[in-house]
């Protein structure tokens, strides 16, 4: 390249925007949900905000707007998404270092990021949003940057345990624990995405990540449901993780969702969470919290709606139909709009754009949105 790589991006972007106009031009979206979520939730600058709670923004939530962005063939709001969390989460070299996780308002008033920590999961959505918005778009300039994320994943976000196998840690700082444990976020391996990245980077750790965290599973899902962290000690075992108190809700929801959007890997999984579904048929909805020890749901009747929002793809995957039926005319009838909760929406999104036909994955983790032949 004739021009320093850390401008490349941007300075093309602005020249785009300049010009009014986008190469290879491409239809308006056709993804009525994402437009309401948008609008609902994305700045005009592109800043994705969790208005449920003190109107931060994440890299997380950035990743996933760039999803969904791609899934709607929404390349001007991709673009803007993605040069807010540039400039903002990584002080405009996105690439060159990893996105801050947290930003928001800080105790003196003003905003900007509140933590420099990062976290695996957004890094990771970030890095295949690009590599497939090259790929679907025919732009290769985006492929540079996320070939350069993903190197930084390597490098400062993955972990050898015990036994010699490479883990995913949930981010940079503080998930390395003393006695050669490290503490994981299961939700943060989706099957889909690591078959992807063992295709496009086959000399990477992905493939053997994703065949350590199958081999876990059992010591993972002992109880059916799945933990939102747990550690894995010196000898490469999953163990809970005894210095928080057991928890099965937010984060693990997203493992049902993944294991149900993956396809072919993931039928192990599928069998061994068909607890957390028995728990939602006999309750008649699936439960906020369980017990990942025993697989026994707590004490309350609060259900997200984004819970089963999260559980459509998993549903269809198992063949339950009349679970599946249910929970989406509880998604069907929920007054979504008149809600502020970003994550139940950022759920439902992914779960119903995936049984309407929005998007799927092929065998190598490729992305195959309704628009595209590619």
């Amino acid at each position: 390249m004739t021009m320093d790589r850390r401008h490349c991006l941007k300075l093309t972007l602005g020249a785009w925007a300049l010009a009014g106009v986008w190469p290879n031009a491409l239809a308006a979206p056709d993804w009525p949900a994402w437009e309401a979520f948008a609008g609902r939730f994305v700045q005009a600058d592109g800043r994705v905000i969790d208005i449920t709670f003190d109107r931060k923004s994440t890299s997380e939530g950035q990743s996933y707007g760039l999803f969904f962005a791609l899934v709607a063939n929404d390349r001007a709001r991709f673009d803007t998404i993605l040069k807010w969390t540039s400039d903002n989460l990584a002080g405009g070299r996105l690439g060159e270092r990893l996105p801050a996780w947290l930003w928001g308002q800080r105790a003196d008033g003003g905003w900007g990021v509140k933590d420099e920590n990062s976290a695996a999961d957004g890094d990771l959505w970030i890095a295949y949003a690009l590599l497939e918005a090259a790929r679907l778009w025919n732009a290769p300039a985006y492929a540079e940057n996320g070939r350069r994320l993903l190197a930084l994943v390597r490098s400062k976000e993955v972990a050898v345990n015990g036994a010699g196998v490479p883990v995913l840690l949930s981010g940079t700082v503080g998930f390395r624990l003393d006695k050669g444990r490290l503490r994981i976020n299961p939700s943060y391996v989706p099957g889909f995405m690591f078959r992807y990245f063992a295709t496009v980077d086959p000399q990477g750790p992905w493939q053997a990540i994703w065949e350590g965290f199958l081999a876990m599973a059992p010591q993972m899902f002992a109880a059916g449901v799945a933990p939102d962290n747990l550690v894995v000690d010196a000898a490469g075992r999953a163990i809970p993780d005894t210095e928080r108190p057991p928890s099965a809700s937010y984060d693990g929801i997203r493992v049902y969702l993944w294991a149900g959007v993956s396809g072919a890997g993931s039928e192990t999984l599928l069998k061994q969470l068909a607890p957390y579904a028995a728990l939602t048929r006999q309750r008649g909805t699936p439960p906020e919290k369980v017990d990942p020890l025993t697989g026994v749901a707590q004490r309350g009747d609060y259900s997200p709606i984004g819970y089963s929002g999260a559980l459509l793809p998993f549903l269809k995957a198992t063949g339950d139909t009349a679970l599946l039926e249910q929970q989406r005319d509880r998604v069907r009838r929920s007054p979504l709009n008149s809600t502020s909760n970003y994550y139940d929406q950022v759920l439902v999104l992914f779960g119903t754009g995936w049984i309407e036909g929005h998007y799927r994955f092929d065998a190598q983790g490729r992305l195959l949105p309704r628009w595209s032949s590619r």
